[in-house]
């Protein structure tokens, strides 16, 4: 029927709906409203902002303003109830059994419930700070209820709290401008309580009101205006619905920095993705970094220096102003335990957050020698919570699997039940690289196998567009499906997310790039059922329109171009954008060209907005410029390698291996040959090895002992071939999907293994038509040498694996800028 919204089982894509048959609740009629929206007199804020949007939004697409009454019209009008009322008891719908934003949707002839689980929430129990001016008072406060507590000062663990409150000054008059001139009778607010809402109010009816105008064609893809689908209908009409949502992860959280600075485009577009904060699960002590409050404070370092590390023969207090903890010290875990239990009993935490500070230092006193920062940070974690348990049974405790102890110890059988774990920053824009996947999959099942069921986190940072103090972003971190296939096989196992976001005061640094990772993320956090080409394809659709597949196309190059094998933030830490100057152009290419097809429309002007927020073509080319001028200045002091021409390796000169960190002799010494036979590069690796009988090979190849090998040729940077002692082999270049169709032969002996490789090496034009196999290039020569590395990982029982490299970075070996000169006599 033309011009009318019906809903069906064939809606478009978003969480499975069961519609039952039957007459129709209308709405709107011709572009009159039939409705009217019911809240209850007395009400949480977060209905009054369900009943408002609603209204909004129906009035957008039809025209319609519907009434917001609280006490509903007698006749045979449609009645619309959002939120909890005398209303929706007598029709016997509740929120009953609904938390972490669920919701219900219930539609029968004449009327509609919108409902879920509804609270303000309420500071006044905690010594909580309103604004900057009233941290002294809420500090005051605590330090009142803590005295005697403790023989020093614990932190203020709340004294950012007034961060969560978004009420600017002009509050009533924004979204009065915004909502309509009744908005101040409808926003009813407590006396003495500010006027605005908490980033913590629970909005159960919100999100059925989202779930309705979703289901009804609207989109929220990019905050304000311009990121919004409404589709012009002249009557909307709703069938006959009985349906629970629930999402897949009860934790859907984006860390901001300073929620009350953001416009009120930026809040709200969060809550119409259906994103909450930590809060209802966790607290306001959820992480990351809890433990620093027990160790800031100069009280407490003057009083218990022996709570601090040794480092270099003196007690760290003074790291970042908060100290380094000695995990040994049995004084610090019972200090942490009084605070923690204080937390529980004053103010009925649910949880409290014991990660420790950032940049940890592993402690050098006698009890902490020779333990890893694993074993010392979750031995501590697990000591406390078991004795937490003990007081407090139905309380977690958290803690984060970060850096040095983002592994679980093998001292460690199985946690506390009641320890929870924060898996962290594991570069979800690397999610779609085989061997990234591999070891990340492997991590969480590390974890599984020692956690309980239920208490798995992440915390999953996305700042990649505020890294370099704000430099242009010359190519865009999008990962998409990166982040789908992570949420996906994390359904059942992790209760949700939170993580820092590409942020800068109190804006996203840019908007039209980041959304498209983050409303899938959204869609995802809800239902990791979905399908990510088909969430893709109806965002592309509806969003760009004539430019739809261009768009897609795009976005899939993005992701697949990203340097999934970087490591040149040094410490084997990668920068995904740092993709070679054709990568960055091409992207471009496809998104002018995309724009092209747009042309003058709603859907250009989205895609213009994208291009709007990269670094202008002129300034990434000389960036580039100045980058290889850099590059080839570090390599004109590059080690050389010379190999030789011909079959015979025994004439090649034999190199050999360093250790990577120190550049000092390895404890196994590793050394290799190379020559040019038949357009093919060999290699001959050696691996002395006096443990043989403990060498680890493992299938995935990169977890256990193995060489690997990085060809930078005339024609391409970069290849790389990891091959372990059995001979399996992993290759990228550096990407997924190339294969080299090396030769591989692997061998073992008494005290080594050796590994031989002869790689096919084709012609630009044979590359072109193939670029999925073989190396590009020609033979290197002195006058046109390839670049390369050469490493080892002796991994066997070591405590910390062994890396060696022929040309050292101290850091990972993806790190091309360090590579050596190869060379063929």
């Amino acid at each position: 029927m033309n011009g009318i919204i019906a809903l069906t089982l064939t809606a478009l894509l978003v969480p499975p709906w069961a519609a039952l048959h039957g007459a129709e609740t209308v709405l709107v009629e011709k572009g009159a409203p039939r409705a009217e929206i019911v809240v209850a007199e007395k009400r949480p804020r977060m209905v009054t902002l369900a009943a408002i949007e609603l209204r909004e939004f129906v009035q957008k697409m039809s025209g319609a303003r519907l009434p917001i009454v609280t006490t509903p019209t007698p006749g045979d009008r449609p009645k619309v109830y959002v939120g909890q009322s005398a209303g929706t008891d007598r029709l016997g719908v509740t929120a009953e059994g609904l938390g972490a934003g669920a919701y219900r949707i219930v539609s029968r002839p004449g009327w509609l419930v919108l409902i879920g689980k509804d609270r303000d929430f309420d500071c006044s129990r905690m010594p909580w700070p309103l604004s900057r001016k009233d941290v002294p008072r809420a500090a005051a406060e605590w330090a009142k209820a803590t005295a005697g507590k403790t023989d020093a000062a614990w932190g203020f663990p709340f004294a950012s709290g007034f961060k969560a409150l978004w009420s600017p000054k002009d509050f009533t008059e924004q979204m009065t401008a915004r909502y309509g001139e009744d908005f101040p009778t409808l926003w009813k607010t407590e006396p003495g309580t500010p006027a605005g809402f908490w980033l913590h109010d629970e909005g159960g009816s919100l999100n059925a009101v989202y779930g309705l105008l979703r289901r009804l064609g609207v989109r929220w893809f990019m905050p304000g205006e311009l990121g919004q689908v409404v589709p012009k209908k002249e009557t909307i009409a709703v069938g006959a619905l009985d349906e629970t949502i629930r999402p897949d992860f009860p934790l859907r959280d984006w860390h901001w920095y300073n929620f009350s600075g953001f416009s009120y485009d930026d809040v709200i577009w969060a809550r119409r993705l259906g994103m909450n904060s930590c809060h209802e699960l966790l607290g306001p002590i959820a992480g990351p970094h809890g433990l620093v409050h027990v160790l800031s404070e100069p009280a407490m370092q003057k009083a218990h220096p022996e709570y601090y590390a040794l480092i270099g023969g003196k007690r760290d207090t003074t790291h970042r102003e908060r100290g380094t903890p000695c995990f040994s010290s049995a004084g610090l875990e019972a200090e942490t335990l009084r605070y923690i239990r204080f937390l529980f009993d004053a103010y009925d935490l649910p949880s409290v957050d014991i990660w420790p500070v950032d940049g940890l230092r592993v402690c050098q006193c006698e009890k902490c020698a020779g333990k890893s920062a694993s074993e010392l940070v979750w031995g501590f974690a697990n000591r406390v919570a078991r004795q937490i348990s003990q007081t407090h049974p139905t309380k977690r405790i958290t803690c984060g699997a970060y850096t040095s102890y983002a592994e679980p110890p093998d001292s460690i059988q199985r946690f506390s039940p009641n320890l929870a774990v924060w898996i962290a920053n594991c570069g979800r824009p690397m999610m779609l690289d085989p061997e990234h996947w591999t070891r990340y999959m492997d991590r969480i099942e590390r974890w599984r196998d020692k956690i309980a069921p239920g208490n798995i986190l992440r915390l999953e940072n996305n700042r990649y567009h505020i890294w370099g103090q704000g430099e242009p972003i010359s190519y865009p971190v999008l990962h998409p499906r990166g982040v789908a296939r992570d949420l996906k096989a994390l359904r059942g196992i992790s209760l949700g997310d939170t993580g820092e976001q590409s942020q800068v005061g109190g804006k996203w640094r840019a908007p039209a790039l980041e959304h498209i990772t983050l409303y899938v993320q959204s869609r995802f956090l809800w239902d990791a059922g979905l399908d990510v080409e088909q969430v893709l394809e109806e965002y592309c659709t509806l969003f760009y329109g004539p430019a739809a597949q261009a768009m897609k196309d795009a976005i899939t190059y993005a992701e697949q171009g990203l340097a999934f094998k970087d490591q040149s933030r040094g410490r084997g830490r990668g920068n995904p954008a740092n993709v070679p100057l054709a990568v960055c152009l091409r992207l471009r290419e496809r998104l002018e060209s995309a724009r092209d097809i747009a042309g003058d429309s709603i859907y250009g002007k989205r895609i213009e907005a994208i291009l709007a927020e990269l670094q202008p073509k002129a300034e990434l080319i000389e960036k580039y410029r100045t980058k290889g001028a850099a590059l080839a200045r570090a390599r004109a002091k590059a080690p050389v390698a010379t190999g030789a021409a011909g079959p015979d390796l025994a004439k090649a000169v034999e190199h050999s291996l360093k250790d990577n960190m120190t550049g000092g002799e390895p404890a196994a010494r590793t050394t290799f040959r190379f020559a040019w036979y038949d357009s093919a590069i060999v290699f001959d690796i050696l691996c002395h090895e006096p443990d043989m009988k403990d060498l680890k090979v493992s299938r995935d190849v990169h977890s256990g002992d193995h060489v690997i090998l990085l060809l930078e040729t005339s024609s391409h940077s970069y290849y790389y071939l990891a091959v372990n002692p059995s001979g399996a082999i992993v290759e990228g270049n550096p990407g997924p999907g190339w294969r080299s169709l090396a030769e591989v032969a692997a061998e073992r002996g008494h005290a080594s293994w050796r590994v031989r490789l002869r790689i096919p090496v084709v012609r630009d034009a044979e590359a072109q038509s193939d670029p999925r196999h073989r190396l590009a290039g020609q033979k290197p020569t002195p006058q046109a040498p390839w670049y390369f590395n050469v490493g080892r990982l002796r991994v066997l029982g070591l405590q910390k694996p062994e890396e060696q490299a022929y040309s050292r970075t101290g850091a990972g070996w993806h790190l091309p800028e360090r590579f050596a000169k190869l060379q063929i006599e």
